[in-house]
């Protein structure tokens, strides 16, 4: 009796024959996290920056909504220690004597926008990051499993 020493594997997938095919991939990978870093790294700061102020005077509201950008009005404002600053306030109509959250050329009706634009995308990063995470690890597990369905060779 002839014994081999064989061992059954499972074809691997082709290799791509380019790296054109897999950059974008990486390419968008690599880029997409620094984005969404950016974005929220801007709402963390003014949340950081910013303080409690009060609406001295508003001149237009614009509604906002659907397609149209988000409801905001012009005015100026003051902080507790005196300074005064000018520019769009974002969020719900304000008007004279309402408390925002603002900082220097900036405002917002309450600090909630800015939280909502800081945990959506970190929200949405982790989970696509815990997808992909356990996608691989049932890819990697399912190639290295042994193969079952053969018959051994005698």
């Amino acid at each position: 009796m002839c014994e081999t020493n064989e061992q059954h594997h499972r074809p691997r997938p082709a290799r791509p024959k380019a790296l054109g095919t897999v950059l974008p991939a990486l390419a968008l990978a690599a880029v997409l996290p620094l984005l969404v870093a950016l974005w929220v790294g801007d709402g963390v700061q003014k949340l950081l920056t910013g303080d409690p102020a009060t609406v001295h005077s508003v001149t237009q509201c614009v509604e906002g909504g659907g397609q149209l950008p988000a409801a905001h009005c012009y005015g100026t404002w003051a902080f507790a220690d005196g300074r005064t600053a000018s520019g769009e306030i974002t969020g719900a109509e304000v008007s004279a004597g309402d408390t925002i959250y603002a900082g220097d050329g900036w405002a917002y009706d309450s600090t909630s926008p800015l939280r909502w634009r800081i945990w959506t995308p970190v929200t949405i990063s982790v989970a696509g990051a815990a997808a992909l995470a356990a996608s691989w690890l049932r890819y990697r597990r399912s190639r290295d499993a042994p193969d079952t369905d053969t018959a051994p060779v005698d």
